[in-house]
């Protein structure tokens, strides 16, 4: 696993903070077991084209309880840009590798992934849903304003079991599979 002193987690500048957790009785896994998922990915290609920008997460032991390495690669968005983007979910740990979000697609009235956005001028939007028409997130646009400030994106893959998936939530309301807040600067 990936050590980072103090001072270099500060002076990555990254304010990440990170906390996983896996649900207890996941229909996606089989026999109802936790999803392990190790790596989150974020990729954020701007929508009049360009070159992507890609930045994760890992967690070394999965749903352990040591704590996920340091954000990779903290994007510089540019003001005035949409972008296009996508999460990724992956169990790294497993030998090949797990692609979760497969998982989440195939159970996508059962998922919805939800962003929170620090910082200002900044505003993400699902742009992807599931077979009712409900929101799910694994595809999203994200438009940094002219006036935009650096801040985090805080992203939740919500797992509804027993609970209904609700349209117009704007919060997680049932089991949390994962929650990782992303780091982001602004161009200069």
């Amino acid at each position: 696993m990936l050590k980072l002193s103090t001072r270099r987690w500060m002076a990555l500048g990254s304010g990440v903070l990170v906390s996983l957790a896996a649900c207890g009785d996941s229909t996606t896994a089989p026999g109802g077991e936790s999803e392990v998922i190790s790596r989150v990915s974020l990729t954020l290609t701007p929508a009049a084209g360009g070159t992507a920008l890609t930045t994760y997460i890992d967690d070394a032991d999965g749903n352990g309880p040591t704590a996920p390495s340091a954000q990779v690669a903290i994007p510089a968005l540019a003001r005035g840009v949409t972008y296009t983007g996508t999460v990724k979910f992956e169990n790294r740990l497993a030998n090949p590798v797990e692609d979760i979000t497969e998982e989440v697609e195939e159970e996508a009235e059962e998922h919805r992934v939800f962003f929170t956005v620090t910082g200002t001028g900044v505003t993400v939007t699902t742009t992807d849903v599931d077979g009712q028409n409900r929101p799910l997130g694994l595809r999203f646009s994200k438009v940094v304003g002219g006036t935009a400030t650096a801040g985090t994106t805080r992203v939740v893959l919500c797992h509804y079991d027993d609970a209904p998936k609700v349209a117009s939530a704007t919060s997680c309301t049932g089991e949390t599979d994962i929650d990782v807040s992303f780091a982001f600067t602004i161009a200069p």
